[in-house]
């Protein structure tokens, strides 16, 4: 795949690739990686809970590649948790949609005509009239196609990682299984976003 940026806009993937201990995972494709502010603070909040705490280390060990993008409503929601005020629900939906819709939020990296990759879970992402060189991507998609690539030997492996954690205090994000199994998303940019170069 063409090393363009690789944005990610819920929480979603940074949690099941933690639980099955695969956060490396986003390194080796060797792109830019921008996280929106209020899913950084949310998979990141509290330092006690091990997840958290391993993830906010990864991502602050990792700049760059990774870039924590501002949107109004995490900084919305910083400005009521110093006010101490209680956490607002779906937060991260919030920015999510702030972020993909918000002409200074994703648009700006679109700007280039390059590809955009943008790599989720949450089922409420929403890309009406998508940019032709927007591609999405959910984590299986992101396995499935890196073992195509010859990056990754196995997504099954990691798949059941995320699904059937073995690894102490892990456990599937939402006692769920994933809604995209067994392919995952890859819905391709339509100007032409591929895991191998046909050319090679």
């Amino acid at each position: 795949m063409k090393r363009c940026v690789l944005v990610i806009p819920d929480a979603g993937p940074l949690n099941s690739l933690w639980v099955a201990d695969r956060l490396d995972l986003l390194l080796r494709l060797d792109m830019p990686i921008v996280v929106v502010d209020a899913v950084y603070d949310e998979v990141t909040s509290n330092p006690a809970y091990p997840k958290d705490a391993a993830v906010k280390a990864f991502i602050e060990s990792n700049r760059p590649p990774f870039v924590i993008e501002q949107t109004d409503v995490g900084a919305f929601e910083r400005e009521r948790r110093e006010a101490g005020k209680p956490p607002k629900r779906n937060v991260g939906e919030l920015a999510m949609m702030d972020f993909i819709s918000d002409a200074g939020g994703v648009r700006r990296y679109l700007e280039s005509g390059d590809p955009l990759l943008v790599l989720y879970e949450d089922q409420g992402l929403r890309v009406f009239q998508k940019p032709p060189n927007m591609h999405l991507l959910s984590t299986v998609g992101l396995l499935r196609g890196m073992e195509r690539a010859g990056i990754l030997r196995s997504a099954d492996a990691v798949i059941r990682e995320m699904t059937r954690p073995t690894k102490p205090g892990r456990r599937p994000q939402d006692r769920r299984a994933f809604s995209d199994l067994p392919d995952g998303v890859d819905q391709p940019a339509a100007i032409g976003s591929r895991w191998i170069d046909n050319a090679s």
